[in-house]
């Protein structure tokens, strides 16, 4: 059933499948088709937005869980209406101890089963940034402990956060000392304010709480999306809106993904996107999907709402107070400079570890030095002039060459001396033109250009 009319719930505990029940004589007078839903899948406990999902094989309880969520779908279905749900691939919420397969990686490492689901640079421990003070304060100050819980030894940090221990150290992890406990574990604790520069694993932005997903591996595609297609397959939603779609490692191989499996199912499924289009900047058509979730329109509508002969006084108004340009463009270049220098620095120096690599693994390319290639990087994301592109490291959409010619045509004033060719290198590879196996690097530099 192909939407009318949405109406979009924000469901938590305080508005729960049932609250929405009651509501489904007044949507359908609306003339409202169906409901969009928030994420459904159960989130860490109390959470307001359901974003930070902890589980996606189980429905929320917090919201009545399923015999609520089959309540709600045939009160809906006996007027005609229907449901599109809100799934969100891209990351999981790994704060408060709630996520069983965040904590079985904690516990076991590169050994746990569910190591493959998130992007871990298990070069080094993994940095858990949750910390108020350096380490070494926390300890001294009692914020951290170590209690039993339910048979096994954890360690409590503020009375929030619970991290398992080892196997190997539950026998005498009580008596221990605890940074000696601490520094055998899979992972590092650390000050929160670590984590710009030394955070070893992909997450949403730069929200610590929330782990990207490699919904990219099938295993790991199809633990998070069973739940959902269970529930398309029994005819309780009709379709879905994909959060954050471009944070994933291959958008369209995803959207294809999806498609094919709600396809299989039956034919017809409700799919769009949330996807970040630049002004004329086109959505693929050979993505399988419906859509987007509507900031295009919203732009649009945007437009017309707003006078445009108020700019002038605002950016004069700025200019006084700030003594800054009164131009849009400078102030744009200077925050994408300190957020990329700032915030994102970890994940800009993966990025550029992952092409340093892929350089160095060609002789031809002898002569194009470390410092080279991050100049090359750090100054195209300064213009990238879309949120991403779509390359696989041995192949492209032909749209994404008129995106690289523009960045090209930007870049070219902050390119140093001698250094240009280094530039149409990094664009060759994200062309799939490049020597070498470039998925990896292609990948992170996808993953990062968003402005």
């Amino acid at each position: 059933m192909t939407p009318r009319a949405t109406y979009r719930f924000q469901f938590h505990k305080d508005f729960t499948f049932a609250d929405a029940e009651a509501l489904v004589p007044y949507l359908d007078t609306l003339g409202i088709s169906h409901v969009y839903a928030s994420p459904i899948t159960t989130a860490r406990a109390g959470s307001t937005h359901g974003y930070d999902v902890v589980d996606p094989t189980r429905i929320n309880p917090e919201l009545g869980g399923e015999d609520a969520f089959r309540s709600l779908a045939a009160a809906l279905r006996q007027r005609g209406m229907g449901i599109i749900v809100d799934i969100v691939p891209n990351h999981m919420g790994v704060a408060g101890g709630d996520n069983a397969w965040w904590n079985d990686v904690l516990a076991k490492g590169e050994a746990s089963e569910f190591a493959r689901f998130f992007d871990i640079d298990w070069r080094e421990p993994m940095v858990l940034p949750i910390l108020g003070e350096p380490l070494a304060a926390a300890i001294d100050s009692g914020a951290l402990a170590v209690e039993e819980v339910d048979g096994r030894c954890v360690v409590t940090a503020y009375g929030e956060h619970r991290l398992p221990i080892r196997d190997e150290d539950q026998a005498l992890a009580l008596g221990a000392d605890l940074h000696t406990l601490l520094n055998r574990q899979h992972y590092r604790l650390a000050s929160w304010r670590v984590a710009n520069d030394e955070l070893n694993w992909r997450r949403f932005f730069t929200i610590n709480d929330l782990a990207g997903l490699r919904v990219e591996d099938p295993a790991v595609f199809d633990a998070a999306h069973d739940l959902i297609l269970g529930l398309y397959r029994d005819g309780l939603i009709d379709g879905v809106r994909v959060d954050h779609v471009d944070g994933l490692t291959d958008p369209a191989g995803y959207c294809r993904m999806l498609r094919a499996r709600l396809d299989a199912i039956r034919p017809g499924a409700y799919f769009v996107i949330e996807k970040i289009l630049a002004r004329g900047e086109p959505l693929a058509a050979d993505w399988g999907v419906d859509g987007t979730s509507g900031y295009d329109f919203m732009a649009e509508v945007a437009g017309l709402l707003h006078a445009p002969e108020g700019a002038e006084p605002l950016a004069a108004l700025w200019a006084e107070i700030s003594g800054r340009p009164a131009e849009f463009a400078p102030e744009e270049l200077r925050a994408r400079q300190d957020m990329l220098a700032w915030q994102f620095d970890a994940q800009l120096r993966g990025c550029v570890a992952a092409f340093v690599a892929l350089a160095r693994s060609r002789p031809e390319l002898d002569g194009i030095t470390q410092g080279m290639i991050h100049r090359a990087i750090e100054r195209l994301l300064w213009v990238f002039p879309v949120y991403r592109t779509y390359g696989t490291g041995d192949a492209a959409p032909a749209a994404d060459a008129a995106i690289r010619a523009e960045a090209r045509a930007r870049v070219q004033p902050f390119v140093p001396p001698g250094e240009g060719p280094v530039v149409d290198r990094i664009l060759d590879w994200l062309a799939g033109d490049g020597p070498g196996d470039a998925a990896d690097a292609v990948r992170r530099f996808q993953q990062l250009s968003a402005p």
